[in-house]
């Protein structure tokens, strides 16, 4: 297996991101890189610290053909508003209707008046310039893709001083969220299983089934939204970028963007991007959704302050069940965790050619839930 293999490179690789970074900076805030950007990290200083799904398996949804992950056409139907219109439908933007806060701006809440909800996004003024290609970035993309694991555009306006991203509505928060109880209630194994699955499918199709490759480039817990039913959808395509499109193109140089603890390190240390990138990001994703941490959990002593080297040691000496958030308190079979662990240890190789393809990480993780499926019929039958 790659990861037993390389183990000692694994725990060389990470090493460096056992430092004192974020000391000073609350538990749970994200610093972006964004190259050239007053603050932001710069890659140097980034270098150093390197819808409901039951809470029972027996409900699983089908997996779609492996080779058609794209959703049916969707109903929610292109917007044409107006400037003035969205002013009003958000009451001039009202606090009481903000709903989250990033890098690019504010996201409003608004309800159309046939009943429909619509997500917002608002460039910050400060930003405004800085943020044109983002903006641009986001637009032209979202505009192109359409599949159920990725949040849908519904239209943008962009007119003298302000720039709005219009998007379906996900109304039961970000996975983050989630994982923090926020919402007051604990994610199973399976939802947490199936949201993995979700966001794998997302990224697949990025990768694959999109008319060019698309590399998202900030794949991390906050920027996953949840629906009512628990199904999961990639979000916030700022930083994504299109991948290389010529014949034996396998990178695209380009500035390090992303958010700290997600970065790929090649990514960081070269400046050379490849979908690669996105399986580092998704394994990091993954061993957050299992254990429940961030990547870096400031606030911990120096063994665990890197939740990746400190999962990897302990997935090194056989102890997978300390890895899993204390939350879950359901028996979940060891080879099922191994499997799953492995997977994300895979996603986060050293080096790129050693990590799958997302479309593998997909298939590997249907055969991990049909089989955690027939282990848990099998134990409620024997009750």
């Amino acid at each position: 297996m790659v990861v037993a293999t390389t183990a000692g490179m694994f725990l060389v690789c990470f090493e460096s991101l056992c430092t004192c970074f974020g000391s000073k900076r609350k538990d749970g805030s994200e610093v972006h890189v964004l190259a050239g950007h007053s603050d932001s990290l710069s890659s140097s200083e980034m270098r150093s610290i390197s819808d409901r799904i039951p809470a029972s398996p027996l409900r699983v949804p089908a997996s779609p053909s492996r080779f058609s992950l794209s959703s049916p056409p969707s109903r929610n139907e292109p917007l044409n508003l107006s400037l003035e219109h969205v002013v009003k439908l958000t009451h001039n933007f009202s606090p009481t209707l903000m709903i989250g806060e990033g890098y690019f701006g504010k996201v409003y809440r608004a309800e159309l008046r046939d009943g429909r909800v619509i997500a917002i996004k608002r460039a910050k003024k400060e930003h405004f310039v800085s943020l044109r290609a983002e903006f641009s970035n986001e637009v032209t993309l979202l505009k192109n893709i359409e599949h159920r694991n990725l949040v849908q555009l519904l239209g943008y306006i962009e007119k003298a001083n302000e720039r709005l991203i219009i998007t379906e509505y996900v109304s039961n928060g970000t996975l983050r969220e989630h994982l923090d109880c926020q919402h007051g209630l604990v994610l199973g194994f399976n939802q947490r299983l199936e949201i993995a699955i979700d966001v794998a499918h997302g990224l697949t199709y990025l990768h694959l089934y999109a008319e060019k490759p698309i590399i998202h480039r900030d794949v991390k817990s906050s920027n996953i939204l949840l629906t009512e039913g628990f199904r999961a959808k990639v979000a916030d395509f700022g930083f994504a970028r299109t991948g290389p499109t010529e014949p034996g193109q396998s990178q695209i140089e380009t500035d390090v963007r992303g958010t700290a603890g997600y970065v790929d390190p090649e990514y960081l240390r070269t400046n050379h991007l490849t979908i690669k990138s996105d399986v580092f990001s998704y394994g990091i994703l993954l061993l957050e959704i299992l254990s429940g941490r961030r990547p870096i959990e400031v606030r911990r002593g120096a063994t665990e302050r890197i939740t990746v080297r400190w999962a990897f040691n302990k997935y090194n000496r056989g102890n997978v069940r300390d890895i899993l958030d204390p939350m879950l308190t359901e028996a979940i079979n060891e080879n099922i965790l191994n499997r799953i662990f492995d997977v994300a240890f895979q996603c986060v190789a050293p080096t790129r050619e050693d990590r799958p393809h997302m479309k593998e990480v997909v298939e590997g993780l249907w055969k991990i839930r049909r089989d955690y499926t027939k282990m848990q019929r099998i134990a409620e039958l024997t009750l």
